[in-house]
């Protein structure tokens, strides 16, 4: 018999640990709001996670959603609870229930389901409740609208396209992937579970992209993706950046922004997690640490036999970013904010002049990008090598290597245009991030003092709040730098992007160091504190409403002094007293707050 027994009447629901909700577990392994009891339209009464951090599980198998039309035998975290749709079931059928995986201990038959069956989500009156792979994301991205998109090749397709992977040992050898690789199939039948069975009769719970044939994870499938690319000249600390940049937002978006930030994959991810072991959990803290070159072939990219010939494809990193449930508008957000974080890293070369090749089309991800980081790395410009003075970095030696980085992105904006269709004078709506790396070692040429920290708490929503108008102003100041130093890196970033942001970043805080005996430079982890370098992507996700502004009432602002502005275009032209030549303020800075360039005056240009 159960321990207790409650009827529900009204919905929708809620049941999780705390107070509050209709019903009440207490148990540590129960999350505060853990599932939800929904009727539905159709009269179908669904239970569905609530991104709880234990589970919900049938036969020992993860479910987010589930259709309650029988007796069904469900773990929430630690505990058993039992649904059905009558006490009468509850008392009756509990006791003598069967589930598919006692049949199989028992000798029943077990019954297959065809792929209709398992594609069709949420069903009342049959033995399948609509769990399976296949069917949640098919309620989620929407069969029949090509929602799902291949995070390896970029390639659209509809739901019941996806290929599975057989798992049986016999089943080797894949005409896209290779002779070693499992074979993908388009499958006829399914178990009860929905997992597809494979012609050894093998339950197969992992899909792959019916054109590349790479593994698709399915939580990569349910949330909507968000592509960003991070492009930059070779040796512009690319890789430093990502591996400071993905450590550093593990620890603030939980502790600062109810934001959870976790792998999707960890095998796509094993390589920047070892990246991030290296810098940031290694156990020597005193001897030199440097990361390892990103190559143009090898462990980052994946080949693939596409028309005919061997194709590199990129190794997206995946992450699944969700609000915490400790989020103030947790209930709003969960399913804007459940979103899948792809981001490519290529090799530096892959950007250059002549590399985009029929057979190499690594860097396609920029047309499906919605924000671009471009790294601008002022050591390896001449003119602010110049600037720069008083700092002991090898890779201001006069032997290193310097680069007209500015080509770089105009390759970039051209094979975008190529690709995307766009006409050489149009502009992209994406948002391009300029991001100068290594501030630590030109921060001199900075005109203002930046706190470490370009966000705040706020008590109004419990969580911390960014602080645009000093990102904005920020931005300002280094557009003018540039300006001054690199102006046609500004006139080319401008001419592609509708907005434009110039952040200062150090990934590792510090100046390296030259090994002698390698010759090679590296830095002691001991001494590595990145700055802003969660930053741009702290942007990123306040452009999607992720993460609030400091309240517009509590912003601190600076006495102003009014100017002559006159708009032409998207630029504002300023009129500062005692200059002949007029500032140009781009419309994406309207609204904000600016500092005029090397005086103690503020303005507003108006939005």
């Amino acid at each position: 018999m159960p321990d207790s027994i409650r009827q529900i009447h009204h919905f929708p629901c809620r049941i999780g640990r705390l107070e509050g909700n209709e019903v009440v577990i207490a148990d540590p392994s129960i999350s505060g709001l853990h599932a939800i009891l929904s009727l539905q339209p159709n009269g179908v009464i669904q239970l569905e996670d609530q991104w709880s951090t234990n589970g919900i599980f049938l036969n020992s198998r993860r479910v987010s959603q589930i259709v309650v039309d029988r007796l069904l035998c469900l773990r929430l975290g630690n505990v058993r609870m039992d649904l059905a749709l009558s006490e009468s079931e509850l008392l009756s059928t509990a006791k003598n229930a069967v589930t598919p995986a006692q049949a199989d201990s028992v000798g029943m038959p077990a019954r297959s389901l065809s792929r209709a069956e398992a594609l069709r989500p949420g069903r009342s009156g049959d033995n399948f409740s609509g769990d399976s792979p296949a069917a949640t994301i098919s309620r989620i991205a929407g069969s029949g609208k090509r929602g799902i998109v291949c995070p390896h090749c970029w390639h659209r397709f509809d739901i019941d396209e996806f290929l599975f992977i057989a798992r049986h040992q016999s089943l080797i050898g894949d005409p896209v992937l290779g002779a070693d690789a499992q074979q993908r199939f388009l499958p006829s039948r399914f178990t009860l579970e929905g997992n597809a069975l494979d012609a050894a009769g093998t339950s197969c719970p992992d899909m792959a992209c019916p054109r590349c044939h790479l593994r698709i994870p399915q939580a990569a499938s349910e949330m909507p993706p968000l592509f960003l690319s991070i492009v930059g000249a070779t040796s512009s600390g690319k890789s430093y950046f990502l591996t400071s940049m993905s450590w550093e937002l593990r620890n603030k978006l939980s502790r600062d922004f109810a934001i959870s930030f976790t792998d999707t994959d960890a095998v796509n991810n094993q390589l920047l997690n070892d990246f991030e072991e290296t810098l940031f959990l290694n156990s020597d803290q005193d001897s030199l640490a440097a990361l390892r070159k990103t190559e143009l072939q090898g462990e980052l990219y994946n080949q693939v036999l596409l028309d005919n010939m061997m194709i590199n494809l990129p190794k997206p990193f995946m992450f699944t970013v969700t609000p915490a449930e400790h989020h103030p508008k947790y209930q709003e957000v969960k399913d804007k904010m459940s979103r899948t974080l792809v981001l490519y890293d290529n090799a530096g070369e892959h950007f250059e002049p002549g590399m985009d090749l029929v057979d190499n089309p690594t860097t396609q991800h920029l047309l499906h990008s919605d924000t671009i980081f471009f790294l601008f790395d002022p050591t390896k410009d001449v003119r602010f090598r110049r600037l720069i003075t008083g700092v002991d970095d090898p890779q201001l030696a006069a032997s290193s290597r310097v680069q007209r980085q500015e080509i770089i992105l105009t390759e970039m904006i051209n094979r975008i245009k190529k690709y995307s269709g766009l006409r050489s004078s149009g502009r992209s709506g994406k948002t391009l991030v300029v991001v100068l790396s290594k501030y630590d070692a030109w921060k001199q040429l900075l005109e203002c003092d930046l706190p470490e920290e370009a966000w705040r708490w706020e008590s109004k929503f419990n969580t911390c709040v960014l602080d645009v108008n000093l990102i904005k102003n920020t931005s300002f100041q280094l557009r003018s730098l540039l300006e001054e130093i690199c102006p046609e890196l500004v006139s080319t970033a401008e001419s592609f992007a509708g907005e434009v942001l110039y952040l200062p970043n150090s990934a590792l805080g510090h100046s390296p160091e030259l090994n002698p005996e390698t010759g090679m430079i590296g830095i002691r982890p001991k001494q590595i504190k990145p700055f802003w370098v969660t930053v741009p992507m702290l942007y990123f996700f306040y452009q999607r409403g992720f993460i609030p502004a400091i309240p517009a009432e509590k912003r601190q602002l600076m006495p102003e002094k009014t100017l002559e502005m006159q708009l032409s275009g998207d630029i504002y032209f300023v009129k500062v007293p005692g200059r002949e030549k007029p500032l140009q303020v781009p419309l994406s800075y309207a609204g904000w707050q600016l500092r005029c360039p090397g005086e103690d005056l503020w303005f507003t240009v108006p939005k």
